[in-house]
């Protein structure tokens, strides 16, 4: 499975295309009239391995600004190409052409008036003028840019769609799709190749369907520009890497993929890591067979807490999986249990103790299978895994709640086991790897559906890397793809390698969270931030994390200002958008409920608004 051939876009001395590495880059947060900053930061992000540096251009002032920056990091010896990033302002697109390497342009906003998010219905006229209009002013920008030499960005973001794409394909990646083709249509047209591409959205399942569509869509047409490939809003911490690699990751490990950046509300020097980390660790496996590409089917997988690595359970381990004791007190075993949220559906053990009698009958207990007959003692529904081998050699069937069949590093179905496991349809099948490869679980998961086996199947890994940050990536976006896809039953992650047991269970909560089939806690989306960002960001998504994320049902947005405000936070729930000179407009959906409110009182006011609209939850 190797990469997506494309054509080679020159951006200053360095080339994008997949003739050459995945490129990395990252973007500046300080103000673009402010030279000295600009180039300080720049730097950081390029001695920390940065390929590419963007800079926003609100204006043809700052477009000029350009200038100054790109010749003083040329006369400190810099010289990584610098790419603009521009919304509304084609003028300032066009300025700042003659002054660096690239440019990044937004389909929903270089020629279309901003969106309104309203119901607008266009007629085949009228929808035809603003596309002769967009091509008027889109091949003004691209001549300039021929006689410079300057390379394009066509960057699509969900939310930011225009109404006359979202008229007829709605906010879907169907729609983005449609608003980048419109654009790249212009390209070929015109003769200009020097075009890189990126679709982009804060909801992974979105971002990747829309890469997908687009990539399938220039097939069609004869089109092989590259990709850049980011999560739009991934916020911050952990949170923010996990869903970056979810997203990123899946892409780069079909072989899509030639620049990638991870946005994270943080200074952006510490983005580079994570994605040369990424691109590393993903697209580099090929098993010889391509994977099959499958119709899911689980919109909301299980969770699987391996707490094999505990001695004793008791109620501290309990607790720590979310189970808390209920108003049910059972005249035998006492205070019974209740699961919260955050609780998974199945917990395997290696130990025993009386808290597994007092678990909720919708949490099934898995066990060793040489335990099975000892573990009924502490739970009459605790179930067994087994290998496939014991499987085979199984005559009678195992009391309790089912069997788990597990099948080791993909070894692929033989005729025996597949008779067995069509025989036994209850058998929950577990596809265990030392070393995570989506193309391997893809492979076999392709086997079982030739074989027309039913069963469930879960996903585990089993790992002993040692590292947290690699091991969160690696596992992020080598599963993540999986659960997007609504390929998988449920996930256990066995994290040998980390001291922390329960570890294993936060990282899978947090990707099929990510993946969006599950919601275990408040998702907060944010914006990295940058010269347009009109209050300190990183202060207040901690603000407004303290605060809010307790609350698990809810998604909140805290954008750095209006260009990433109503449209750009997709579907959230609620938004917090810097305003400027110390205030902040508040949104619940795409609606502006609040105007000018001073940041000291911002947080409270969010808070009346979520328990005015009945979303409050403790």
């Amino acid at each position: 499975m190797g990469r997506r051939k494309t054509k080679q876009v020159k951006v200053g001395d360095i080339y994008i295309g997949s003739e050459y590495p995945v490129r990395v880059q990252s973007m500046l947060n300080t103000d673009t009239m402010d030279t000295e900053a600009c180039v300080e930061q720049a730097i950081r992000i390029i001695d920390a391995g940065g390929e590419l540096v963007r800079i926003t251009a609100p204006g043809v002032k700052e477009a000029k600004n350009l200038a100054n920056i790109h010749a003083e990091l040329r006369r400190r010896g810099y010289t990584t190409p610098l790419s603009a990033d521009i919304h509304f302002n084609p003028e300032a697109a066009m300025e700042a052409a003659k002054h660096v390497e690239k440019v990044r342009i937004n389909p929903g906003n270089f020629v279309d008036k901003r969106a309104t998010f309203q119901t607008l219905v266009y007629t085949d006229e009228e929808y035809g003028e603003e596309l002769r209009r967009l091509r008027e002013k889109f091949t003004a920008f691209l001549d300039v840019c021929r006689e410079h030499g300057t390379a394009v960005r066509i960057g699509t973001n969900h939310g930011s769609l225009s109404d006359r794409i979202m008229s007829r394909y709605g906010n879907t990646p169907a729609g983005m799709v449609e608003a980048t083709m419109e654009y790249l249509r212009v390209c070929r047209d015109e003769e200009f190749d020097n075009v890189v591409i990126s679709l982009k959205s804060s909801d992974c399942r979105v971002m990747v369907e829309a890469v997908r569509l687009l990539v399938r869509q220039m097939e069609k047409e004869g089109m092989d520009y590259p990709l850049h490939l980011g999560v739009t809003e991934a916020g911050e911490g952990e949170d923010g890497r996990i869903r970056s690699a979810v997203g990123i990751g899946t892409l780069l490990n079909e072989g899509l993929g030639d620049t990638i950046r991870v946005s994270l509300t943080e200074e952006p020097e510490r983005e580079i890591p994570e994605a040369l980390a990424l691109s590393i660790l993903c697209g580099r496996v090929d098993v010889g067979v391509e994977p099959v590409k499958l119709d899911g089917c689980y919109s909301r997988p299980v969770l699987v807490a391996d707490i094999s690595k505990v001695d004793c359970i008791d109620e501290a381990v309990m607790e720590k999986l979310d189970f808390h004791v209920a108003a049910v007190n059972d005249p035998v075993y006492g205070d019974m249990l209740r699961g919260g949220v955050r609780a998974p559906e199945i917990i395997y053990t290696e130990a025993l103790g009386p808290e597994l009698t007092k678990l909720p009958d919708s949490v099934t207990v898995v066990v060793p299978f040489e335990m099975i007959d000892v573990a009924h003692v502490y739970n009459r529904k605790a179930a067994a895994l087994i290998s496939d081998k014991e499987f085979l050699r199984l005559s009678r069937p195992v009391e309790g709640d089912g069997i788990f069949v597990e099948v080791r590093n993909g070894k692929f179905m033989n005729a025996d086991l597949a008779r067995k496991l069509k025989e036994n349809k209850s058998a929950v099948v577990v596809l265990t790897l030392d070393v995570a490869s989506v193309a391997v679980y893809r492979v076999y998961l392709g086997g079982l559906e030739r074989l027309g086996i039913e069963n469930r199947v879960i996903i585990r890994l089993i790992s002993k890397e040692k590292d947290v940050s690699t091991l969160r990536l690696l596992a992020a976006a080598n599963l993540g793809g999986l659960f997007l896809d609504r390929l998988g039953y449920g996930l256990w992650l066995s994290c040998t390698g980390v001291p922390d047991a329960f570890y294993g269970v936060q990282l899978s909560r947090d990707i099929l969270q990510s993946a969006g089939v599950r919601r275990y806690k408040t998702e907060f989306i944010s914006c990295p931030g940058c010269g347009r960002t009109l209050y300190n960001l990183q202060e207040s998504v901690a603000r407004v994390k303290e605060a809010f994320g307790h609350l698990s049902r809810l998604k909140i947005a805290v954008m750095g200002c209006i260009v990433n405000g109503p449209g750009e936070m997709g579907d959230a729930d609620y938004g917090y958008v810097g305003a400027g000179n110390g205030k902040v407009n508040l949104f619940r959906g795409k609606a502006m409920v609040r105007v000018g409110v001073p940041e000291g009182e911002a947080i409270e006011a969010l808070k009346q608004l979520i328990i005015e609209s009945g979303d409050w939850n403790d």
